[in-house]
């Protein structure tokens, strides 16, 4: 691997950056903030069916989207144009949910719906500029370098402002309600000021041909989705992606649920939160240092490994304390730990992957539809858990149906083959 450049390290910040909406908006304070706040008049079912129905409209507008923002990012004049209007979007969102009173649970959702676009848009953009930033003997350990930074990023905002909102008086505020006030505008401007070294330092080639219509964008589309339909690794790649990542999406976006039905304190589901991010600094870095100085290949199915190994220990664990060199520690923490090792590798490793299997004129395009799936995965496994679980009358027989997504991804991944291009630092 060669010395990183300027260009390489502000790509990278990036992550770092939009961290502070991921982090403290999508999985901190606002389904908080949201119960307790701007749904406090609503019943506890109703207000979970809506919160429910906003997260899930969020998610289905970022996915529906995504390959059109690809589309249109490739054909015209500037990536960094379109990723400016979307994180822009997420910032003004973020500082508009201040303005919210309290029970105005529909415009609160509306801004969120909005600003949740504007983050998996700007990132769609993000994402298509790595092959553009960093060559393929780096690309790896680049990707891995931002979704490092991004766990790093994220938590050291995320515990300031857990801190900022449980003191909240010793800072001089009256109410919890002022300090999340002030934990969005923080968001909103660590968002924007680690933004700044990608627009200076990153050099993106000039396009001789001018913004295209909408129309010409769809036949780009059109091109797009029969060009990867018919590249047979290509397709397998991607399947295989679908299925582990909607394993580890469903994982992430279950795991409060079942910690709750387990019996879990709120403590300790923050607690496991934080040490996800704080485990999942190094290990992703050595993850994709190691699979950029080797093989990518075999990282990928020793991270889906893991997440089987991850599975069958949530379907398992005490709900009791378990006792560690010493120590009294929530046996949730120990489950923290495992998806902390496993979750940034197999993310940065699917992203540089894809990365060095697309043609690099059109690389936005692809990742519109790359995160398409990304996006549409984590819909079949809660599903399935959710079924698993009503019909066994056990939410463990319900996580450990989630085994099914990582062996038949693992499984599809091994018949696409040897799926990453040779390059000098290393091949699949």
């Amino acid at each position: 691997m060669a010395r990183l450049s300027k260009q390489e390290v502000a790509w990278a910040l990036y992550d770092w950056a939009a961290s502070a909406y991921a982090l403290c908006i999508l999985a901190g304070f606002f389904p908080i903030f949201f119960e307790s706040y701007w749904a406090a008049d609503l019943p506890a079912p109703q207000e979970t069916f809506w919160y429910g129905i906003l997260v899930s409209v969020a998610s289905l507008a970022g996915a529906i989207l995504a390959p059109f923002i690809g589309t249109l990012a490739d054909t015209g004049r500037s990536r960094k144009k379109w990723l400016v209007v979307f994180a822009v979007l997420g910032m003004c969102c973020t500082c508009g949910l201040i303005l919210v009173g309290r029970n105005n649970w529909p415009l609160a959702g509306g801004i969120f719906i909005l600003g949740t676009v504007g983050y998996y848009g700007a990132f769609i953009v993000y994402n298509s500029l790595l092959p553009i930033v960093s060559p393929p003997k780096n690309r790896h350990f680049v990707s891995g370098l931002g979704f490092a930074m991004g766990y790093l990023g994220g938590v050291i905002l995320f515990a300031a402002s857990i801190a900022l909102v449980k003191n909240h008086a010793a800072f001089g505020l009256a109410t919890e309600t002022q300090a999340v006030h002030i934990a969005f505008l923080a968001a909103a401007i660590w968002w924007l000021l680690f933004t700044l070294p990608l627009l200076f330092l990153v050099n993106e080639p000039s396009k001789d041909q001018p913004p295209t219509a909408m129309r010409t964008s769809l036949v780009h589309l059109g091109k797009t989705i029969r060009e990867m339909a018919s590249n047979r690794s290509l397709l397998l790649f991607l399947i295989a992606y679908w299925l582990y990542i909607d394993g580890v999406n469903t994982v992430v976006s279950m795991a409060s649920n079942y910690g709750k039905t387990l019996g879990f304190s709120t403590s300790s589901m923050l607690g496991t939160l934080i040490l996800v991010q704080v485990v999942g600094v190094p290990s992703t870095l050595l993850v994709t240092y190691l699979a950029g100085r080797y093989r990518a290949r075999p990282f990928l199915f020793a991270g889906i490994g893991l997440y089987l190994a991850t599975v069958a220990y949530a379907a398992m664990m005490p709900t009791t304390p378990i006792q560690l060199f010493g120590f009294s520690l929530s046996s949730l923490y120990v489950l923290g730990f495992l998806v902390g090792c496993a979750q940034g590798g197999i993310q940065a490793l699917s992203r540089s992957t894809f990365s060095l299997l697309i043609p690099p004129e059109r690389t936005a395009s692809y990742f519109g539809v790359y995160n398409m799936l990304g996006q549409y995965a984590a819909l079949l496994g809660p599903l399935m858990m959710g079924f698993i679980a009503r019909i066994t009358g056990s939410p463990r027989w319900g996580v450990a149906s989630l085994v099914f997504l990582f062996i038949s991804g693992g499984i599809v991944l091994m018949c696409a083959g040897s799926v990453e291009k040779s390059t000098s630092g290393g091949g699949s």
